[in-house]
Formats: C-alpha cells, sequence, structure tokens
C-alpha cells in the first residue's frame, strides 16, 4: 500500500531500505481530514505538463499504446489546456468499467492547474504521476514544421505556423516548471537524437510508472516505415506441421525471389523501396550510424527469405517462433490425437495457453518487446519472421488488445507495410502472389470449458 499524495501539503519523500524513493504521507492535512490508503493497483492518472509543440501527445499516445498492448487498459484524454471537472468525470467513469490508466494531454502550465488533478487523485483513491515535456530550440522548430505539415494536409485556409508560434508565445509566461513536492515526477527533454534525449524520475512507483519511465526513455521518431513478412512457404507449412526449422519449399524459394524483386534485390525496380543501411539508431555521433537494416529470427526459413535482398542484417533470437514443447514438429490432427487435453485447453484460451515444456503467447508478448522497443528507435527495417511472432509485433501497430492476438491473420506471401501516420499506424497489405497454403486458424467456438491444469 501507498500513501496518497495530496498537492495542498508538502510531500516528505522517505527511502526505503533498498534505495527506492516513495513519497510519503502530506505532512500537514487540512483539519479532519484523513489520508486513504491508496491500493497497488488502483487507477493511475498520469498529468501530461509541457508548452505547445514539445512532443507531448505523441509521446502520450505511444505510451498508451505500449500499456494495452501490454494488457493494461489506457486511453489518452485529450483537453485544449488543463484538466476540467468534465474531463475528471470521463475519467472517474472510465476506471468504474473497469479500466485502469488515464493520460490527460494537455499543458497543466500552472501549479494551480496540476492541483486540480491532485486533489481528484487524492480523493477518488488514485494514483497521480506527472510528466513533465521540455526540448530545445531546434527540436521545437522541427516539431512546429511537423506539427504544421500534419495539420496543413486537414486544413490550408489556416496558416499554422503562425498559429503554433502565437500560440507558444502566449502560453510562455505562465509556464511553472514541476516541483517535486508535486507528486511523482518524470521530466522528458525530448529529442529524436538520443544524444540529447534525456529523462529523469523522481518518485516513480509500481510496475505501470516504471513501464512508462522505460517507453520515455526512446526518442520518439516522428515519421517511420517497417517492411514486415513471414518466411517464405516452408516444407513444414506443406505438410501441415508446426514450429521445427524446415527449409524453404519451392513455392517459398520463389517468394524469396519475388520479395527480393519488390525490396531491391536483383530485377527491381530503381524507384522501390529498399531498407536503409543507415537509420536512425542514434547510439553514438554522427547522427547517423551504420545499423542492420534486415531482422530475421534464427531460422533457415527466414535466413533464406531474404538471401537475395541487399543490406546488413542480423539474426535475432527474439524473432524466433514460438516454441511448441512436446508439440514441435506435428500437425494439429496428430495434437488433437495424441493430447487431446492439450488440444482443448489451447482453443479454449489460446493467448495464456502454454504448450507443455513449451511458450504461450503470452510469454511471446513478452519476449518480443524489447524487438518492438528496438523498431521504434529506427525506420526503414525489415523484419521477417514467424506467424505467431508477427501477430504479437503486428497488435502493437494495429492497436488489438491480447486476448486478440493469436486471431491476427498474418498470411504467407504477403509483405506488410507500416508507416507511421501522426499519432497512429497505417499498415499496407501487399500480396506477392505466389502461390502457397493458408495457415490460418479460426477462433474455434468453445462449448464448454475444461479445467486448465495447475
Amino acid at each position: 500500500m501507498y500513501g496518497c499524495s495530496d498537492a495542498k501539503a508538502r510531500n516528505e519523500f522517505a527511502r526505503t531500505r533498498d534505495g527506492a524513493a516513495m513519497a510519503a504521507i502530506p505532512a500537514t492535512l487540512a483539519p479532519g481530514n484523513t489520508v486513504k490508503p491508496c491500493p497497488l493497483r488502483a487507477p493511475l492518472v498520469v498529468t501530461v505538463v509541457g508548452l505547445p509543440c514539445r512532443g507531448k501527445s505523441l509521446a502520450a499516445h505511444k505510451v498508451a499504446r505500449h500499456l494495452s498492448w501490454r494488457g493494461e487498459s489506457a486511453k489518452v484524454f485529450t483537453v485544449n489546456e488543463n484538466a476540467t471537472n468534465e474531463t475528471l468525470s470521463e475519467i472517474s467513469l472510465f476506471f468504474k468499467e473497469g479500466n485502469n490508466v488515464a493520460i490527460i494531454d494537455g499543458m497543466h502550465l500552472t501549479r494551480a492547474s496540476r492541483q486540480t488533478v491532485a486533489t481528484f487523485c487524492c480523493e477518488a483513491v488514485f494514483h497521480h504521476l506527472l510528466i513533465e515535456f521540455t526540448c530545445n530550440e531546434k527540436c521545437l522548430q522541427e516539431n512546429v514544421a511537423d506539427t504544421v505539415q500534419f495539420y496543413r494536409n486537414l486544413d490550408q485556409n489556416i496558416d499554422w505556423e503562425r498559429r503554433f508560434r502565437e500560440s507558444n508565445d502566449h502560453h510562455a509566461p505562465q509556464f511553472e516548471p514541476c516541483s517535486a513536492l508535486e507528486g511523482p515526477l518524470i521530466t522528458v527533454n525530448n529529442s529524436e537524437d538520443s544524444m540529447y534525449h534525456s529523462v529523469t524520475a523522481r518518485g516513480v512507483r509500481g510496475a505501470i510508472q516504471t513501464d512508462i519511465l522505460g517507453v520515455l526513455a526512446s526518442p520518439v521518431i516522428r515519421q517511420q516505415t517497417f517492411y514486415f513478412s513471414r518466411h517464405g512457404e516452408s516444407e513444414y507449412n506443406v505438410l501441415g506441421r508446426i514450429g521445427g526449422d524446415a527449409d524453404l519449399s519451392s513455392r517459398g524459394m520463389k517468394y524469396a525471389e519475388r520479395l527480393a524483386r519488390q525490396l531491391g534485390g536483383p530485377g527491381s525496380a530503381p524507384d522501390c523501396p529498399r531498407p536503409k543501411v543507415v537509420s536512425r539508431n542514434y547510439k553514438s555521433n554522427p547522427k547517423y550510424i551504420s545499423t542492420n537494416s534486415i531482422w530475421t529470427s534464427e531460422l533457415r526459413r527466414t535466413i533464406h527469405t531474404v538471401q537475395n535482398i541487399p543490406g546488413p542484417r542480423a539474426a535475432i533470437k527474439d524473432l524466433n517462433e514460438i516454441n511448441a514443447g512436446i508439440c514441435e514438429g506435428l500437425t494439429y490432427e496428430e495434437i488433437q490425437e495424441r493430447f487431446p487435453q492439450e488440444f482443448a485447453w489451447r482453443d479454449q484460451d489460446k493467448f495464456k495457453y502454454r504448450y507443455p515444456h513449451g511458450e504461450s503467447y503470452l510469454d511471446l508478448l513478452q519476449r518480443v518487446d524489447s524487438v518492438v522497443q528496438a523498431l521504434l528507435t529506427n525506420t526503414d527495417v525489415l523484419v521477417v519472421s514467424h506467424q505467431a511472432v508477427l501477430r504479437c509485433i503486428m497488435a502493437y501497430f494495429k492497436g488489438v488488445k491480447p486476448d486478440d492476438v493469436p486471431y491476427i491473420n498474418v498470411p504467407l506471401h504477403t509483405l506488410l507495410i507500416v508507416r507511421s501516420y501522426g499519432y497512429d499506424f497505417v499498415v499496407e497489405t501487399v500480396p506477392l502472389k505466389v502461390e502457397c497454403v493458408d495457415t490460418y486458424r479460426i477462433q474455434p467456438k468453445v462449448k464448454y470449458r475444461i479445467p486448465y491444469r495447475r
């Protein structure tokens, strides 16, 4: 249990024996007031703070997308400047419906405006986290230019650059930076360049707040394009077997050739898209460095799928197919015959079911988290992997809830192109028209539930 912070009072900070700081109970309280204990899993309200064009909205939506992908129920509440009573009422209703993270995307430039949210959280027994965004002049100019271009596509009759400049000049004198006394705080000095992007934290506690801190630690790249594909049809695909390290079938080899032509290999057009040798990885100066732009699993069928595509590459263990344990190399018919109860358990909860001595989709989602976070610091990367792995990755970009991840259709011999668009991502499906088997299994209707093994 944690003490619920009251922004009216001066908070003291107590340091636990392991060195982790947490906000203590307010030192002073109004007569008759008591502090309600705030449970560890109480809902969290995140207040976004900062002047216009500091990258607040992109980061807020990135955090919400990540938390939702990992199984939390998060939503961004957009306000012009400050949270209003109507906003707070909407958040209360949102939490009553069983959701647990509300991110208020506004400016909240004054301590009084942040006090309103802090008091609401204390009275309702919610956790509260402040995230303050700043940036240097160069980053500000880039943010303004990018934001102007986005809104200009929506309405060309407005001088958006002038509007944003005037808004920034108007609000700058009102800004009161956050104080450590206001509660748990993350401060982000925003930049696309990791040499200048920095994050500091005070009083952050619990898994969700720590997860948010991890997401904010990486720069937000405003314009990104990614290419995803399953390996070409494998010999096991033709036989209906799962897992293993089978090589490509003859049709899978044909797909590898077609994919290479699509992405800059032999026979490709001069203007075709190509994974770039340089990308925004920002781990050292100069600004752009060489990096691996083609990522595959360690299995033969993915490595051979990209063998004719030019560019540096890396075989990544976390992109290996889901481990089917005792079911590796079997067909679904064989699994149903040999392990009927396992087959039934998997059908009734495919996301959480774990193959004996193998993995579940839940395990896989945790495994590919590092891959997704690495992707988000890059652009123009080709990822060739497997059905279950790409389901988990595409769930992030499509905003799919965890329970629905096992039923995302990622067909063979199809290129998926993901492009960032504002706060969202757009997925383009490009079938390369090479015949192959269909490995998709529709979600079965479970008539009755079988108690799961412990």
